[in-house]
């Protein structure tokens, strides 16, 4: 409940999804270290995982009020942070 209440109240949310036994997960950690996220294992939130069909980890989800954004891999998750940087 606590978790609902505290994404709800940001209107731009970033979820790495991973799991435990993904080989490229913490390649994306590290990459994502200078950003706010909200780390998710994908087969402990299910909800969450069906909710921004996430099908493979490490995947980035960015969600606004309007849209959802999803990098799937590390090369897709450097390009976002590559592009991140660039703004």
């Amino acid at each position: 409940l606590l978790f609902n209440s505290l994404i709800s109240a940001f209107s731009f949310l970033k979820y790495l999804f991973t799991t435990k036994t993904c080989p490229n997960c913490n390649m994306a950690k590290e990459l994502l270290k200078d950003t706010a996220y909200v780390l998710i294992d994908a087969e402990e939130n299910m909800e969450l995982t069906r909710k921004y069909g996430v099908m493979q980890a490490p995947t980035l989800v960015v969600a606004t009020d309007d849209a959802v954004k999803k990098y799937v891999n590390v090369s897709n998750i450097t390009k976002y942070v590559e592009d991140s940087k660039a703004v």
